[in-house]
């Protein structure tokens, strides 16, 4: 696949998903659209699915450099390879690992568009991280409150962010190369027992 990220994002940055699940421009798009734009920020690397955002960043002002050094978003086809779809921008769609699995392979890129439509609206990442915590809490027989109390106790800047991130990252493995949201849930929840029981 030739096509590079930068391209796929050019292609896709101007534009925004309807509830009748048509791709339009978002500068055409109405209220009764109830549209959703897939591009919050010109300079924002996130998943387009569930807008999490990359594990690391390269430090530069220039979109095209940004694009070319991440390494979190997959390439996914919008009409499935396998059935035909093309290796070009408008059929591919930038998605984190666990999205990528995820997203439908279809013929019908309508299908495509309303799960992106729902994963936006519905099920983004800060909902799906709550839930995937709630689950390796009650893995692990720990109530949310005490999770919650934790995180309370600490100073959370983007310092201490940062840190718990490099020590969840260290304590996972890659899975099928993606590193699994039990994996990460689990770690986080290791690493805030740790950081308040100091």
């Amino acid at each position: 696949m030739n096509i590079n990220k930068y391209e796929i994002y050019n292609y896709w940055k101007d534009k925004a998903i309807t509830k009748n699940l048509e791709v339009k421009l978002w500068e055409r798009c109405t209220s009764e659209d109830e549209a959703v734009k897939l591009i919050e920020f010109s300079d924002g690397i996130v998943c387009w699915g569930c807008g999490l955002l990359p594990y690391s960043t390269v430090d530069s002002d220039k979109i095209e450099v940004l694009w070319k050094h991440d390494h979190l978003l997959n390439k996914a086809h919008i009409l499935a390879r396998s059935k035909g779809g093309e290796d070009v921008p408008s059929n591919l769609f930038l998605l984190c690992p666990n999205c990528h699995e995820e997203a439908p392979d279809t013929t019908n890129p309508k299908n495509f568009y309303a799960w992106v439509y729902h994963k936006r609206k519905s099920d983004n990442w800060v909902q799906v991280y709550r839930r995937e915590l709630e689950k390796a809490a009650s893995i692990k027989g720990i109530a949310l409150e005490e999770l919650v109390g934790c995180f309370g106790q600490l100073n959370m800047d983007s310092d201490t962010i940062e840190a718990m991130r490099k020590q969840m990252a260290e304590r996972c493995a890659l899975h099928g190369g993606a590193v699994s949201m039990s994996s990460k849930m689990l770690s986080i929840i290791d690493i805030l027992l740790e950081s308040t029981k100091e």
